[in-house]
């Protein structure tokens, strides 16, 4: 699929999405994306930007990704962001969705303001209301913790380890918390390398005495909150046990951290020795783009996976749209072979990418990791020769990354993004080849880039093995078609 396929497809999902009627009017992208002062956009503004400085007027929809936000100025509709932060004190006329680290929504300081009229729906690590501030609607999230200083006209449903109230939510309270004596000081070392400040709260439920609830509070967690503040409504408490606590001796934890270890090792090991047996040395053809753009592997791997979310979700509306119009037209025997069919193409199509990301992905990576430990103890020629040698090491060491409690998810997490990622840029570079020819119609430099990843080379090859990879790997895949102005090297730069 071209990138100017996937371009408009990704647009397409998003305006769907946001059930907006205006096209878009605008597209800003590259490092440093800015909206003036004295600037209006009319209709939708599209965004990938490193840094995003909203200070003008967007008439539409704010829909995109943007590394680190600010939203100072104003948004007649709704926004629609990925990113690591988002900060906004300026007007949302709708509603805001984020999907990131840190949302922070905050006023100027001088009277109450509402930096969104609308609802708020987000999956962060961290949500934080000041005070002086109020949400027009309900406050729906996920993460790892929200602190709410300023006050909610509608209710707040919220799953996540720390719910902190210090203001008046009008409505319902639905909360799911985590353990007080859990420590947070893990997860605020894994911010540091991002250059993002973050401030841990207790886990557990806490409503101050500045805190007012006018509706019930309904929570789950595994111990009773603390409640200083008024509730005019009910209060029911759902027991839930914790999945660790500090009592748990050490065998059981030991004998958990086996079964994880071992689970992952044999999923791991199974996937990747299947996939060197099948697909031979193509299955290695990615390590070359992840030993030499980590940066662009990882960033490509995590938009792949946060997108195929709502392009699943359209591929199931889709179909169920096509179902109801036929037996609107009283096609029943149409509709019943005709959605069976699609829904088993949605599922053939959504199925092979997660097993792709999930599984594939992280064998990849493993190989990668095996060989470059192997590297390191016997040599560039010994890691080539011994591919099934570097799956084993690769898979134990990722195991046992990923099966540590508490920061494994980050492992986990980072060798998916690395692996797809890879994965991706190497198949946008086949299909780069096959359209300008290079695939079928030279097959000396196919052989020659296979040879050139896996075996040592003379001298005097050297060069033509390097001109083949050129032609069947460029440096940019798939990325010439792009519309005019759309520049992806101000984003995927190697720093």
């Amino acid at each position: 699929m071209s990138k100017r396929v996937t371009l408009v497809l990704f647009v397409t999902v998003i305006a769907f999405m946001s059930g907006g009627v205006a096209l878009a009017r605008a597209v800003k992208q590259g490092e440093d994306c800015r909206v003036a002062e004295d600037e209006r956009v009319q209709g939708t503004l599209f965004v990938f930007c490193q840094n995003l400085h909203i200070a003008g007027v967007v008439e539409g929809n704010l829909i995109g990704i943007g590394l680190r936000t600010s939203i100072v100025g104003e948004v007649g509709e709704n926004v629609y962001l990925a990113g690591l932060e988002l900060a906004s004190s300026g007007a949302v006329q709708g509603d805001l969705h984020f999907l990131g680290l840190i949302l922070e929504l905050a006023g100027d300081g001088s009277a109450a303001q509402s930096p969104v009229r609308g609802q708020v729906v987000f999956a962060a690590l961290s949500f934080a209301l000041e005070a002086k501030t109020q949400l027009g609607g309900q406050l729906t999230g996920f993460g790892y913790q929200a602190l709410i200083d300023g006050d909610v006209h509608g209710e707040v449903n919220y799953m996540g380890s720390a719910l902190v109230i210090n203001s008046r939510i009008q409505g319902d309270v639905y909360a799911t918390v985590g353990n007080p004596e859990t420590d947070v000081k893990d997860v605020e070392t894994l911010l540091l390398p991002l250059g993002i400040e973050f401030a841990g709260a207790a886990p557990g439920l806490s409503v101050t005495n500045q805190g007012v609830v006018d509706g019930d509070l309904q929570y789950m967690g595994p111990a009773e909150a603390a409640i200083e503040g008024q509730v005019v409504g009910e209060i029911q408490y759902i027991s839930r046990d914790p999945a660790f606590t500090p009592e748990l001796p050490q065998q059981r934890l030991a004998t958990l951290f086996y079964e994880q270890y071992q689970h992952e090792f044999a999923v791991l090991l199974t996937v990747g020795i299947l996939g060197l047996a099948l697909a031979g040395s193509r299955f290695r053809y990615p390590l070359r783009q992840m030993r030499r753009r980590p940066a662009h592997s990882f960033v490509i791997g995590m938009l792949l996976f946060i997108i195929s979310f709502p392009i699943t979700l359209i591929l199931l509306m889709v179909t169920l749209v096509i179902i109801l119009l036929l037996l609107a037209l009283n096609l029943d025997g149409v509709a019943l072979p005709v959605g069976a069919l699609l829904t088993l193409v949605d599922v053939c199509l959504v199925g092979s990418f997660y097993f792709c990301a999930i599984f594939v992905a992280r064998a990849v990576f493993a190989l990668g990791l095996g060989r470059m430990v192997l590297h390191g103890f016997s040599g560039a020629a010994a890691a080539r020769r011994k591919p099934r040698l570097s799956i084993v090491i690769g898979v134990a060491l990722l195991a046992l990354l990923t099966s540590l409690p508490v920061v494994g998810f980050v492992f986990n997490a980072s060798a998916l993004f690395l692996g797809l990622g890879a994965i991706a840029s190497t198949v946008a570079g086949w299909a780069h080849a096959a359209r300008r020819g290079h695939v079928g119609a030279r097959p000396r430099a196919v052989a020659q880039v296979a040879s050139g990843l896996d075996q040592p080379q003379a001298a005097s090859a050297a060069r033509p093995a390097r001109k083949a990879q050129s032609l069947l790997l460029p440096a940019n895949p798939g990325l010439e078609d792009l519309p005019a102005g759309f520049d992806p090297d101000f984003f995927f730069s190697d720093d």
